[in-house]
């Protein structure tokens, strides 16, 4: 395996060599929210990430769901030197009473509280490229885009690479499509591909346009009854509102914790969320026979994977 720190450079040197701000006359006004829960070991490192980004940034707020490790603690002494260092930002540090029990309940809060037009929700223990925000953030010269997203690596909870992208868990017919930047409707991306499986992989390298006219809360009290598939019910009703824009650099860093809520979820229950959100799509939008095929293919396959009978 490569070792994380000797092949990204600009991010170990993340306190020597900080790429230069770019100079927009008007920048979009992007949120970064963190929502935390025991993520006190990566909570710093993702906090430079987001600040050294090149691309200006709006708003930082951070959510703790009432960690039970010294989470508040560190936050509140690395805001104190951020709010120092960066006066012109908005820093917001908003402490749970209680924990929320459900990931998108922090998504919720993420958009309940952050202020700008955009949203990068930055879970607390990923880390990315100081050019993320620069490259994503042109999907949206679209103003028909409501998602923007780049590629994602993968390392462990010691920093090592486990895979330089995730094409080999989003194309799992190898199509190819990923290997290059692309623009399409949302209705498309449903059509195509997202009816088949979840072609997102990691919240942290997508940033959304915020618009009166989406349900974010729906859909998202919605998604809290999947085990593993809300996100990818979150992203297909997005995009029934607009367009999708993605980038094939791995600017974002995903990690991979031991215990992820994927690796401690049975193959069954894995299956019926597959289902579930196939058939909610292709309930929605109307597939060619040529991808209906690719959706029962892909059922059959996991079926198989997890030991199911027929």
């Amino acid at each position: 395996m490569l070792d994380f720190k000797n092949l990204f450079k600009e991010k170990t040197n993340i306190y020597k060599n900080v790429p230069k701000k770019l100079v927009l006359d008007t920048p979009k006004k992007v949120s970064a929210v963190i929502p935390n829960y025991n993520y006190a070991n990566y909570i710093i490192e993702r906090i430079d990430s987001i600040l050294q980004q090149t691309y200006p940034l709006y708003e930082l707020v951070i959510i703790d769901d009432k960690s039970t490790d010294n989470s508040v603690e560190v936050i509140e002494k690395k805001l104190k030197k951020v709010e120092k260092k960066y006066p012109d930002l908005k820093v917001t540090f908003i402490k749970n009473d209680v924990n929320s029990g459900n990931v998108f309940c922090g998504w919720q809060n993420a958009f309940k509280y952050s202020s700008g037009d955009y949203l990068w929700i930055c879970e607390a223990d990923d880390s990315c490229s100081p050019y993320f925000l620069e490259t994503v953030m042109k999907g949206f010269e679209d103003p028909k885009t409501v998602i923007s997203y780049c590629e994602s690596l993968t390392m462990n909870e010691k920093n090592v690479i486990l895979m330089h992208d995730l094409r080999v868990w989003i194309d799992i017919f190898k199509c190819g499509k990923w290997d290059n930047d692309y623009k399409c409707s949302g209705n498309d991306e449903l059509s195509s591909t997202m009816c088949i499986n979840n072609t997102i992989a990691n919240v942290s390298s997508v940033v959304f346009r915020k618009l009166n006219t989406i349900p974010y809360a729906e859909f998202l009290k919605t998604a809290q009854t999947f085990r593993l598939a809300g996100d990818w019910y979150f992203y297909s009703k997005i995009l029934e509102y607009g367009n999708i824009a993605y980038f094939k650099d791995s600017l974002n860093y995903h990690r991979m914790q031991e215990k992820s809520v994927t690796l401690t979820t049975s193959g069954a229950k894995e299956f019926e969320e597959i289902c579930r959100m196939q058939d909610d799509i292709m309930n929605r939008i109307e597939l060619s026979e040529d991808v209906k095929e690719k959706v029962y293919t892909r059922r059959e396959n996991e079926r198989r994977r997890f030991g199911l009978e027929s």
